[in-house]
């Protein structure tokens, strides 16, 4: 029997990102969910546990914690032993005098991203990535008082500790780095192992995408990284003011590789616009993509590639036979009919988008946007994709008539097979960009755009995620169980909505106007 490990450093995700998700649809249903839902249906069902092997090494891990391992090994200055990602269930037996640097990641760690911030303003009890990030980083804290080790926390919901210390004090948190790991991550990392002092902030610009090395272990959903950055400089989006950069293709054929033998049915291309991926700028690059597809789809095995975000601008680079192109091959055995992709739409006004994100519609004409969201769902339903929007409410500058052209944008396009999902804007600088949006201030016009829109999804929705996991091999018992609890889901919704419209329609006209005028 072999010793037990005793690493310098362990990695660990919070318990929502640290699960068996089959396909994206289950990652993004569970970590929206708050304590109104069991625990227990929550860590069975919904997000069951991530395994961990005999010694505590994660079976699968989030792919930026993935990349952290690579980093930390292709350094040369710490070995396979001295680096072990775990999960929040084997943890407790990997830490001792020997653990050097304990580092966690975590997408929502206080509750404040965007999509979870409006599911807590309408569902009560706490959001659970708070609730067990929290128990994670009490257990941590308490092992650090014996141990004295230094706890590094990233991910993409770092930022959230760098706006509230309090909440990083709380949690014992030693360093907040925001960034990629592969710029000067990996050296700091490098640098507390061997006793340096701890910065209590990093934040690494550089998106170091040629830098990154491949996974050593499969990842959460199959996960692989295609790109990162965006550089559109939008106020509620992390990636505003860092360039893409994309990964190159051998290191995104390995990380292929390695998920599909581990037995990944499902992947899921991580980029923040997957239709620029090889591009220069904002300019597509179809040819570079398809080439990159092409060598994925025999490596795939047959296993359903999901897609995530992209850009209405670069859909309509893109002419309907080359997004057909493309759509061939993401091609998956079973096949899904309702493969989904994320079209950032904000709102009908295309000149508030651009005043709230200056690079979103460039180089189009503000003008035209209404004109381009609906051309971008024409093109990408004709090529065989089914276009999801979001919209945010509360953007900087919101006027009563911007909530009405939304509203008609919004119908408008449900004319056709769609989804849109309505979020309350949530800047990432609140110092820079001023207060998010919340429930005291939706308005009557508010709730009706709200209630549209998930109208629509109601519709769609259990459509799409029941076909989806068919074709991410989700067994049968599974997909039905899922649809009882969206159904539930769909009754709750409903009843908030009579509740809030009969609290909002004493509303005047004035206190609407005085409200609106107030967030200008």
């Amino acid at each position: 029997m072999s010793p037990p490990l005793q690493p310098a450093v362990v990695l660990v995700a919070d318990p929502t990102l640290s699960a068996r998700y089959r396909v994206l649809f289950e990652g993004i249903f569970a970590t929206a969910q708050t304590t109104q839902v069991p625990a227990w249906m929550m860590r069975h069902f919904l997000a069951p546990p991530a395994r961990a092997d005999a010694a505590g090494r994660a079976r699968t891990a989030p792919v930026g914690v993935r990349r952290v391992e690579a980093a930390l090994l292709d350094s040369g200055a710490l070995g396979p032993e001295d680096v072990v990602v775990t999960t929040p269930e084997a943890i407790g037996r990997l830490l001792g005098p020997w653990t050097k640097v304990v580092g966690v990641s975590s997408s929502d760690p206080l509750g404040h991203g965007m999509s979870n911030t409006t599911t807590r303003e309408f569902s009560p009890g706490t959001l659970y990535t708070r609730l067990w990030t929290d128990r994670l980083m009490g257990r941590l804290a308490e092992a650090r008082r014996r141990f004295g080790f230094r706890i590094v926390a990233g991910g993409a919901g770092a930022w959230q500790y760098v706006h509230h210390p309090e909440d990083a004090a709380r949690h014992g948190v030693d360093t907040v780095f925001e960034g990629y790991v592969e710029g000067d991550g990996a050296a700091h990392l490098v640098a507390m192992v061997e006793g340096d002092e701890a910065p209590a902030h990093v934040r690494s610009r550089a998106t170091a995408a040629e830098e990154a090395r491949p996974i050593r272990g499969p990842s959460m959903m199959g996960t692989v990284e295609l790109s990162r950055g965006c550089g559109n400089g939008c106020c509620f989006c992390l990636m505003a003011d860092r360039r893409m950069g994309h990964l190159a293709e051998e290191t995104i054929l390995a990380d292929v590789e390695t998920n599909v033998a581990a037995g990944a049915r499902a992947l899921v291309s991580s980029s923040e616009d997957f239709f620029r991926y090889g591009a220069e700028g904002r300019r597509v690059n179809f040819e570079r993509l398809r080439g990159l597809l092409s060598r994925m789809q025999p490596l795939r095995r047959g296993a359903f590639m999901q897609t995530g975000h992209a850009n209405i601008t670069s859909v309509l680079q893109l002419e309907v036979d080359e997004l057909a192109e493309i759509r061939r091959l993401l091609a998956a055995d079973p096949d899904a009919r309702h493969l989904w992709i994320n079209l950032g739409l904000e709102s009908a006004n295309g000149r508030l988008v651009a005043a709230n994100g200056p690079g979103k519609i460039a180089p189009f004409d503000p003008d035209d946007w209404e004109a381009m969201a609906r051309e971008a769902a024409d093109r990408l339903r004709q090529a065989g994709f089914f276009p999801l929007f979001s919209i945010i409410l509360g953007l900087p500058g919101e006027t009563p008539d911007d909530l009405a052209r939304t509203d008609r944008l919004v119908r408008r396009l449900g004319e056709a097979p769609t989804a849109v999902f309505p979020v309350f804007h949530e800047p990432v600088r609140p110092d820079r960009d001023g207060p998010g949006f919340n429930l005291p201030a939706m308005t009557r016009r508010h709730l009706d755009l709200y209630a549209a829109c998930y109208e629509m999804n109601f519709r769609w929705i259990p459509r799409v995620y029941w076909d989806n996991q068919r074709a991410g091999g989700v067994g049968w018992t599974r997909r039905a169980l899922t649809q009882v609890l969206g159904r539930a889901e769909i009754r709750m919704w409903r009843r908030r909505f009579r509740h809030l419209r009969t609290s909002l329609d004493n509303t005047s006209e004035s206190e609407l106007a005085a409200g609106l005028a107030r967030r200008v």
